[in-house]
């Protein structure tokens, strides 16, 4: 029987800066499947949305960020999965040195893998030309253009902040048709596949340092019904086959990552393209935006629970 592992860290307060350290510890240095963050026992859930007299439906998003709110202002419960054990057991080691809380390891069979991630995945609405939806909800309606995404290895599920900020700015702030667009760090794809998704003309270049998280962008491509259209999926190995510029580039990876890209990312802006970042803690981005500036316009700044985004555009 096949299995796969959880860690989980219970009922831990941690600042904003913390949960990016051990969110960033579980998938890049012992390769996390996912993790899924829950504080906020059912009742609660219902008393804040029934002050507000909302029972079901499309909640608008100031409802939803003041539940968030409550989430991230009280002690955390944190759920990491794995589909090998010491990878697990090594992370839940580093856990319980440097955070604390409570940390359980426990195996599972692969057969419960899917109905774990069911329970937990709903569609978000961008705003209302754009709703993400899980991929098992083909039957979902909606009145804007709809993006199936399959939870995986690949960073980028439209549920995390940053991932909505840099959607939100794309579809309601990059007016211009693009020809081109760079997913630099595309995780799932999500970003790309959006370009794709509303503009069936345009090239898009995936690039990631990650082979899963492009089988993963590709498996996404098929179920949306657009592995037919123009783009590729790179590697950091030819990263030279990478255009010299692009009328989109989208770049949400860590600042540091995105302090040590910052030439090369300006560089690949077309005169009158746009460059969205993000992957940045509120306290982080005005730093990225003071260091980007002198070279590009800076255009606009979305916020998001801890997060920001950030649009520039290069002069045409």
């Amino acid at each position: 029987m096949n299995l796969f592992w959880v860690v989980t860290l219970f009922q831990a307060e941690m600042k904003a800066e913390d949960w990016a350290r051990v969110e960033g510890l579980a998938s890049e240095k012992y390769g996390s499947l996912g993790i899924e963050e829950y504080s906020l026992e059912e009742a609660e859930v219902d008393r804040i949305l029934g002050d507000r007299s909302y029972s079901g439906g499309d909640l608008p998003e100031s409802v939803l960020d003041e539940v968030e709110d409550v989430v991230k202002k009280g002690p955390v419960t944190l759920r990491f999965f794995f589909d090998e054990e010491a990878p697990a057991l090594g992370f839940s080691a580093e856990l319980r040195k440097s955070v604390l809380g409570e940390v359980q390891v426990e195996s599972k069979p692969e057969e419960d893998w899917n109905a774990e991630w069911k329970k937990h995945y709903a569609p978000i609405r961008v705003n209302e030309k754009l709703t993400i939806v899980p991929s098992w909800e083909t039957s979902f309606e909606s009145t804007g253009e709809k993006l199936f995404i399959n939870p995986g290895m690949g960073f980028g599920t439209g549920s995390h902040e940053t991932t909505f900020l840099c959607l939100r700015l794309f579809v309601e702030d990059v007016t211009n048709h693009p020809k081109d667009v760079l997913d630099f760090g595309s995780g799932s794809g999500i970003l790309g596949l959006a370009a794709l998704r509303f503009y069936p003309e345009t090239r898009v270049d995936f690039y990631d340092i990650d082979p899963e998280a492009n089988k993963n962008c590709f498996q996404n491509a098929e179920i949306n019904k657009l592995a037919d259209r123009k783009f590729r999926l790179l590697l950091p190995e030819v990263r030279n086959y990478l255009q010299p510029s692009y009328d989109v580039v989208f770049a949400n990876i860590l600042e540091n990552i995105l302090q040590l890209e910052r030439e090369y990312l300006i560089s690949t802006v077309k005169p009158g393209g746009s460059l969205i970042l993000s992957g940045l803690l509120r306290h982080q981005a005005k730093g990225i935006r003071d260091l980007y500036s002198p070279d590009i316009t800076f255009v606009k700044e979305l916020e998001k629970g801890d997060w920001s985004a950030l649009l520039f555009r290069r002069n045409p």
